[in-house]
């Protein structure tokens, strides 16, 4: 509110300044052809004094002239800082549209691909550690189906905010699709990640969301690596994955590079 109090004072500044200026350039014409009209109709003995008049109106004239370029060159310039704001948080909205999820405010598939893509080019080129962290809502349907689909929303977007609230602030949390999320831990291995998953899994089973809704969580566990693919790691994710959901859900399943052809 106060923002725009003032830009309304200053265009009203703007707008009287200009008729000001307007009014007093008029005069100055008046005058300037007054002296001329003088000067040649009734030429007098001595006309330095109104020469000099003239020159004086001249100048003032251009002073007034040169304010008002000045004016409106701030204004341009006061115009372009605006519009590149407005196209630099437009291009912020677009940015948050194309990688984050939006719903739960998570990121999407879509920066998966780029951050795991990313971190696996480390693994290779250092040697860095990367473990990933599957994890999915057992018996979602039945939320949705008890609580309504608006109850269903409200219960992962909490869910995705109390599982971000847990991790670091190097790690990467994704939403995959429906009641299904990836975490990817940079310089993390398997073992550290199996613990953060059982972590997750218990603190999880034990807390209600909205005051009604008490749920669990299937997790799966896979560390990455030098040959590792996105797809390839994603492979051993949902076999992990699948493994925890057969073997009676609400449970960690470390699934190892080694053991993916078993």
């Amino acid at each position: 509110m106060t923002s725009h109090r003032t830009a309304t004072k200053l265009k009203l500044r703007y707008k009287a300044f200009y008729v000001l200026s307007i009014v007093a350039l008029c005069v100055l014409l008046c005058v300037n052809f007054g002296i001329v009209y003088t000067l040649i109709a009734t030429p007098p003995e001595n006309p330095e004094s109104l020469l000099r008049l003239f020159y004086l109106t001249m100048v003032a004239g251009f002073f007034i002239l040169a304010a008002q370029a000045l004016l409106v060159f701030k204004r341009f310039v006061s115009i372009l800082d605006r519009d590149s704001l407005a196209l630099t948080a437009m291009a912020d909205q677009l940015e948050r549209l194309v990688v984050y999820d939006a719903m739960t405010k998570t990121f999407n598939r879509i920066k998966f691909e780029e951050v795991a893509a990313r971190e696996l080019n480390n693994v290779r080129r250092y040697g860095n550690d990367l473990s990933g962290i599957i994890f999915d809502v057992d018996d979602y349907r039945t939320i949705n189906e008890t609580h309504g689909y608006k109850a269903g929303d409200k219960f992962l977007c909490n869910l995705s905010s109390y599982v971000e609230g847990m991790l670091r602030n190097n790690d990467y949390l994704f939403r995959w699709r429906g009641g299904k999320f990836v975490i990817l831990a940079p310089h993390t291995d398997v073992d550290k990640a199996a613990i953060v998953a059982e972590k997750l899994r218990q603190v999880v089973s034990h807390k209600i969301f909205g005051g009604k809704i008490r749920m669990t969580i299937s997790l799966g566990v896979a560390q990455a690596g030098r040959e590792d693919s996105v797809d390839s790691l994603m492979q051993r994710l949902q076999a992990a994955l699948a493994g925890a959901k057969n073997s009676g859900r609400n449970r960690v399943i470390v699934k190892r590079e080694d053991e993916l052809a078993a």
